[in-house]
């Protein structure tokens, strides 16, 4: 989640009715051919998961490790970074200092460094207009596909979009599973269902507002697969959404 904004139901979601407020069932994440029914909480339809996947995304040996507590055990990181921040594997230190010292905590936001304007009073997120500011960013970012490997020191990440709300980012990591961080909340390798997510593009992204807690938002749109390098020079920023730490 690249904020977390609370969400109110627009016109369009108005006109729907009750159809956004009922997800659908979960989609086996080996391929998007695959009709057979998946358990909540499953990654696999039943065959998937006794015979194994034959489509993967390959691997560079760039990705990052899965190890969610680097951004979940310290407040001040998890509540000063957000998905995008996550799926670049970046940490400001920046950000942890004043967001521990001045209990000001400011999400990354993509296309602040390339000089795009914040996404205050945008009418929503479109995939194009995330995808430009990532682009924008990271210039040598490029779009790929789920099983087609990236260049020697690149690895993959995948970006979605609420377009009435908000955008999310993905990563792969070495493992060859996916996570992400929504928000300021913690690092998790699940989808919306509680399943461990293998596919983002088939992942379950929908939260309904089930719990005080849920954000309600629906990625519904699959923008792409990217390809980042994993050198280093990834540098972000921003000052779109503050937050506020509980004690």
């Amino acid at each position: 989640m690249g904020s977390r904004s609370r969400r109110r139901k627009t016109r369009r979601q108005r006109q729907r009715g009750g159809a956004q407020d009922t997800p659908p069932p979960p989609h086996c994440q080996c391929s998007e051919n695959c009709t057979r029914p998946v358990k909540r909480g499953d990654t696999f339809c039943q065959y998937h998961m006794q015979h194994g996947c034959p489509i993967i995304s390959k691997r560079t040996k760039a990705e990052p490790n899965y190890n969610p507590d680097k951004y979940n055990q310290d407040q001040a990181i998890r509540h000063s970074h957000n998905c995008h921040a996550y799926a670049m594997d970046f940490i400001d230190p920046q950000k942890v200092r004043k967001c521990r010292e001045q209990n000001v905590c400011q999400f990354p936001q993509p296309g602040f460094m390339a000089g795009h304007p914040g996404f205050k009073g945008q009418a929503g997120k479109t995939c194009g207009d995330v995808l430009a500011r990532t682009m924008s960013d990271i210039p040598r970012a490029y779009a790929t596909n789920f099983i087609q490997p990236c260049e020697p020191g690149f690895s993959k990440i995948a970006v979605v979009v609420d377009e009435e709300n908000d955008f999310h980012y993905y990563r792969q990591d070495s493992n060859g599973w996916w996570s992400h961080k929504p928000g300021a909340r913690h690092v998790t390798n699940k989808d919306a269902t509680g399943a461990r997510i293998w596919r983002p593009d088939l992942a379950s992204r929908y939260y309904p507002r089930e719990t005080p807690n849920d954000s309600g938002l629906n990625y519904a749109s699959f923008c792409s697969y990217m390809c980042v390098p994993r050198d280093g020079s990834i540098k972000i920023g921003g000052r779109r959404r503050t937050v506020k730490q509980k004690h």
